[in-house]
């Protein structure tokens, strides 16, 4: 199932970069372009991530203080699949997220978030606050459909758990496997949205 997600990742990504610069080019003008100081984003990739028992659900609003700075406020719920047990994390998402140049930028984003992870060897429910951080390094692809500001980001991302209240050994030794496990996903990821 994983090589489905990365074919489909890496479809969806050469889609989105060919469309995206054929639209942005058609769109260039002389003229100053109109600067949006609000946006929604989510990742389309969600389904595909569920369907792999890997769900990360989000929903962001973004709001520009400068040209280049932008604040992140959104809500959250992943629903992992783990051999010992699956986690159901509802949360909340906050971020800052910063362009360095043209369309490139760097973000942060702490999720602190309610968990219970059911621990399927014990038959057991761990009730616990947990905060998860990310670091990404991201691409972002801004064009019109019928007058209406989209844009799709693409990042790469390094992530790991600050804190965890209450789970189960099994969690623990998960997270501890390796390095590739606990810090990076396997994938670039994409968010898609409009801006307002």
């Amino acid at each position: 199932m994983n090589k489905v997600i990365q074919n489909t990742t890496l479809g969806l990504v050469l889609v989105m970069l060919i469309c995206g610069g054929r639209v942005w080019s058609q769109e260039q003008s002389l003229s100053k372009p109109v600067v949006y100081k609000n946006s929604v984003e989510t990742s389309p990739i969600s389904p595909f991530l569920q369907m792999a028992k890997k769900g990360i659900w989000g929903i962001k609003y973004e709001y520009a203080f400068s040209p280049k700075d932008e604040i992140k406020l959104g809500l959250a719920y992943m629903n992992l699949h783990f051999d010992e047990g699956t986690t159901n994390s509802p949360g909340l998402i906050i971020g800052y997220r910063r362009f360095v140049w043209e369309e490139l930028y760097v973000e942060y984003e702490l999720w602190p978030a309610y968990d219970e992870f059911y621990e399927k060897n014990e038959s057991k429910y761990y009730k616990s606050f947990d905060l998860w951080n990310e670091f990404r390094v991201g691409y972002q692809i801004n064009f019109t459909i019928k007058e209406i500001p989209l844009f799709v980001n693409i990042a790469c991302p390094f992530g790991f758990g600050l804190y965890s209240s209450n789970k189960p050994d099994s969690f623990y030794d998960r997270m501890n496997q390796s390095f590739n496990e606990k810090y990076f996903f396997q994938f670039p990821l994409i968010f898609a949205g409009f801006k307002f």
